[in-house]
C-alpha cells in the first residue's frame, strides 16, 4: 500500500474502506437501499483518483486502466448496440434511460474494483472479503436472535446433508442471492491461488465456504467445482506440455463453448428442454414459463439483431397483467442477452470473454493468469445458465477483484517490470 506512508494513515485507510464496502455488501443482503452501493463505487473511484494526485504511481494507474478497458469492453459494447436498436426504433428517452442505467451501475462497479486495487494492491481481495463476511455475518446475527441460533444451526446442517432438498424456515432467511455468488468466487480462487507471498488462505477459505453454503445455490456448486478441476488439470497439462499449445486450447474451447451454448439455446427454443425436465421430473421452478412467454420475441438467426440491453425487463415490466409470475427476468443470462443484444453482438461477447480477454492475460502476464481466467469463466457461466447473474453486484465484483490482484502478484512478485509473452519461450 505505497499510496498510504505513515502507518495510522494506513490503518485507518483500510478500516475506512472497510466499512464503505461493507454498507454496499449491506445492500447486496437487501437490508439498505440498492442505490446506496453504486454511490460509494464513486466514492471508492474518486478516493482512489485523490490519491493519484498527491502522490502519482504511474504504473499502478495504466495497471488498472488495462483492466478497465479489458473489463468494460462488453457493457460499452452492448450500449453501443442497443442504442443504433433503439434509435432505429424511435424508443423514447426514458425508455433509453431504463436500458442504460444497469450499464451504469456494471461501470461504477469496475471503477470501484480499479480503485480498490490502486489503493490496497493485492490486499484489497482480503479487505473485500472481511467487508462481506461482516456485511454477510450481520444477516446471520439478525436471523439468529429472531429464530434462535439452536434453530438456525440445525436447519443449516440439514441444508448441507439433504444438499437444499430440506430448506427451514430460518435458514432460508440466508438465501442471499447475489451474495451467495460472490462467495463462490471466493471459494474457487482460494482453491486454485497460492499466494507469491507464502500466506496462509485457510480462514479465508473456511469463511468463504461458510456463507457459499449457507445459502446454498445447487448450480454454483458444481459450476464452481468445474471450475477448480478445469484448472488443476489445465496446470498439469502446462506444466507437461509447456505453454505453446495453449492458445490454440483456447481458441478450441471458445469456439466448441459457443457452439454448445447456441446449441443450449435452441433445444430451450424448440420446447425440447422443458419436455426433458418433465420427463426426468427436474422442477424448473417456473423457467418453463418465462421462457415460453418470450417464446415469439426471438428467433434464432443470423438476421436476429435484437430488441436492446434490459428490454426484458422493461417488457416484463409493462406486461405482468394476469401473470402470477415475475416475468421481467428470465433466469437465464444467455437467453436474456440473446434476446436483447441478438445473435452477432451474442457471438462477439461470448468470444471477447472466452478467447480475446483470456489471451490478453496472457501476453500480459502469464500461463497462469490465463488458467485463472478460464476457470473463472467456467464458474461466472455456469451460474449464467440458471440465473440473472450478469448484473449482480457481489459476483462482478469479486471475480474481477480476484483476478486484478492475481494478475498484480504476478507483476510484483514474479515478473517485476517487463512482462514477456510465454507462448514465445
Amino acid at each position: 500500500m505505497k499510496t498510504f506512508q505513515s502507518r495510522w494513515i494506513r490503518y485507518g485507510s483500510v478500516a475506512l474502506y472497510i466499512l464503505l464496502s461493507f454498507l454496499s455488501f449491506y445492500c447486496a443482503c437487501y437490508k439498505l437501499p440498492v442505490g446506496l452501493k453504486y454511490g460509494i463505487n464513486l466514492v471508492v473511484f474518486a478516493w482512489a483518483c485523490a490519491a493519484f494526485f498527491v502522490s502519482p504511481q504511474f504504473e499502478h494507474a495504466l495497471f488498472g486502466l488495462r483492466f478497465f478497458i479489458l473489463f468494460f469492453f462488453p457493457y460499452l459494447m452492448f450500449w453501443l448496440w442497443s442504442a443504433g436498436i433503439w434509435i432505429t426504433e424511435f424508443q423514447s428517452w426514458p425508455y433509453i434511460l431504463r436500458g442504460s442505467q444497469n450499464i451504469i451501475y456494471m461501470l461504477t462497479n469496475i471503477l470501484y474494483v480499479i480503485g480498490a486495487v490502486y489503493l490496497f494492491d493485492e490486499n484489497a481481495t482480503t479487505y473485500t472479503l472481511i467487508s462481506m463476511a461482516l456485511a454477510n455475518f450481520a444477516v446471520f446475527v439478525q436471523v439468529g436472535l429472531r429464530f434462535g441460533f439452536p434453530r438456525l444451526i440445525s436447519e443449516y446442517i440439514t441444508l448441507l446433508l439433504t444438499f437444499a432438498d430440506n430448506t427451514g424456515g430460518a435458514v432460508r432467511q440466508m438465501e442471499l442471492h447475489d451474495m451467495v455468488y460472490g462467495w463462490g468466487t471466493y471459494v474457487v480462487y482460494y482453491m486454485i491461488h497460492r499466494s507469491f507471498k507464502g500466506e496462509k488462505n485457510i480462514w479465508k477459505f473456511i469463511v468463504s465456504v461458510f456463507f457459499f453454503t449457507l445459502a446454498m445455490k445447487r448450480i454454483a456448486i458444481p459450476g464452481a467445482m468445474a471450475a477448480v478441476t478445469f484448472y488443476w488439470v489445465m496446470k498439469w497439462f502446462v506444466k507437461r506440455f509447456g505453454t505453446r499449445p495453449l492458445r490454440g486450447i483456447i481458441t478450441i474451447i471458445t469456439v466448441v463453448s459457443i457452439a454448445g451454448l447456441f446449441g443450449y439455446l435452441m433445444i430451450i427454443r424448440s420446447g425440447l428442454f422443458i419436455e426433458l425436465a418433465e420427463r426426468y421430473d427436474v422442477d424448473l421452478m417456473s423457467r418453463d414459463r418465462l421462457w415460453t412467454f418470450y417464446q415469439d420475441i426471438y428467433w434464432l438467426s443470423p438476421t436476429y439483431l435484437g430488441k436492446g440491453i434490459r428490454f426484458i425487463y422493461n417488457y416484463g415490466s409493462t406486461h405482468m397483467e394476469n401473470i402470477d409470475i415475475p416475468i421481467a427476468v428470465v433466469h437465464n443470462v444467455f437467453l436474456e442477452l440473446y434476446i436483447e443484444t441478438g445473435f452477432w453482438c451474442w457471438i462477439v461477447w461470448l468470444f471477447y470473454e472466452l478467447s480475446f480477454r483470456v489471451k490478453r492475460l496472457l501476453e500480459m502476464f502469464d500461463a497462469e493468469a490465463a488458467l485463472g481466467m478460464m476457470a473463472m469463466n467456467i464458474y461466472v457461466f455456469s451460474t449464467y445458465l440458471t440465473d440473472n447473474t450478469s448484473f449482480y453486484f457481489p459476483i462482478n465484483v469479486t471475480y474481477r477483484l480476484v483476478m486484478m490482484t492475481w494478475c498484480y502478484e504476478i507483476l510484483r512478485y514474479r515478473q517485476k517490470k517487463v512482462v514477456v509473452p510465454v507462448y514465445d519461450d
